[in-house]
């Protein structure tokens, strides 16, 4: 009997098996080169392993990095100092407000402070400090060497497969979102849970951009970087189409009056699009009734201005908003299929 975790379990588990593997290759490794404290290239492979390879080569380049200069400094400093309570503590001040002003914006030296620290406290009394840093470097470059290769060898992540799944997912929420605005109450407990609601669709599409940005980190991604890049913009301009047309709806009930059906119709057929999109399916026929929903919609438009000196100021102008906001969505639904139909065409590529 063959058991298949949910997605979000299956990544856990790679995540955790990937760590696993990393920490037992580093302490193998150290073990084997009689590395005096081999446990750093346990803790370096343990920091550096991230779910993609992009990821986890911005890691490792910044623990490599400030490893190096936090060494390096912190030897020197602990070479220079004079071998007292006082002498210690006045250094280790400077040493470390001087690297934290530096490491200031620059996530490359963030742990270069840190290493400097401990460099510097554990070898306060000892002559041969910059044996001990240059020991301290290698061990970490050894687990940062380790962390990358793990990454790239142990469930090799696929970017653009990864990438196309949480956007399908975050699809699903929209079309939830969408398929429950004719009919929402406009009273503060539904507020809540409507803002609730666009607050998760706004952290997934945040951890879809730190996916983006990781994979541009990785080796060879420049040709696909803009093309993900791409993808992730679409979304967001989706989302924030759904989030105009909540608020259309929400500042007057008149606005969906004026409409009559078309407003309710062009909604559903959004929700249905992005539905289909959320499993992946064709969107061909729901695409060709969104455009239908849209011509039903300019109809409406241009019946509203036939009457214009009938319609009231005050719900003229959110219901204007409406219109435009469903446009938009309309707009940014098709671009958002052609975007995710080409990253599924790089995932089976790849």
């Amino acid at each position: 009997m063959q058991i298949r975790l949910p997605d979000r379990h299956a990544a856990d588990l790679r995540i955790a098996i990937k760590v696993a593997t990393a920490s037992v290759a580093a302490f193998v490794i150290a073990t084997l080169l009689q590395l005096p404290q081999g446990y750093w290239s346990v803790i370096s492979a343990l920091i550096v392993v991230q779910a993609s390879l992009g990821g986890t080569v911005a890691a490792a380049q910044e623990r490599a990095v400030g490893t190096v200069v936090g060494s390096l400094v912190g030897g020197a400093a602990a070479f220079l100092h004079p071998h007292s309570l006082l002498g210690t503590s006045v250094t280790l001040t400077v040493t470390v407000a001087a690297l934290a002003f530096a490491a200031a914006g620059r996530p490359m030296l963030r742990i270069a402070p840190i290493t400097a620290a401990i460099l510097l406290v554990a070898t306060a009394n000892q002559a041969n400090t910059f044996e001990t840093a240059l020991e301290r470097i290698i061990e970490v470059l050894i687990g940062c060497a380790i962390g990358v290769v793990t990454t790239l060898l142990v469930f090799p992540a696929r970017v653009d497969r990864d990438l196309a799944r949480e956007a399908r997912a975050i699809a699903g929420d929209l079309a939830a979102l969408l398929r429950g605005a004719p009919a929402r109450r406009r009273d503060p407990d539904a507020a809540h849970v409507l803002l609730g609601a666009q607050d998760a669709i706004r952290r997934k599409l945040a951890a879809l951009e730190k996916t983006v940005a990781d994979a541009r980190r990785a080796p060879g991604a420049r040709a696909a970087a803009e093309a993900r890049a791409a993808l992730a913009r679409t979304l967001w301009r989706v989302r924030n189409d759904a989030v105009a047309v909540e608020r259309a709806l929400a500042a007057s009930d008149a606005a969906r009056g004026l409409l009559g059906p078309a407003a309710d119709a062009m909604i559903l057929a959004a929700a249905d699009m992005l539905a289909e999109i959320a499993v992946g399916r064709s969107v061909e026929e729901t695409r060709s009734q969104m455009q239908a929903r849209r011509a039903d919609l300019d109809d409406a438009v241009a019946h509203l201005r036939d009457g214009a000196e009938e319609v009231d100021v005050g719900a003229a102008v959110p219901t204007m908003g409406l219109v435009f906001a469903l446009r938009n969505l309309a707009g940014n639904l098709g671009d958002l299929a052609d975007r995710l139909g080409e990253a599924r065409a790089a995932a089976v590529d790849g």
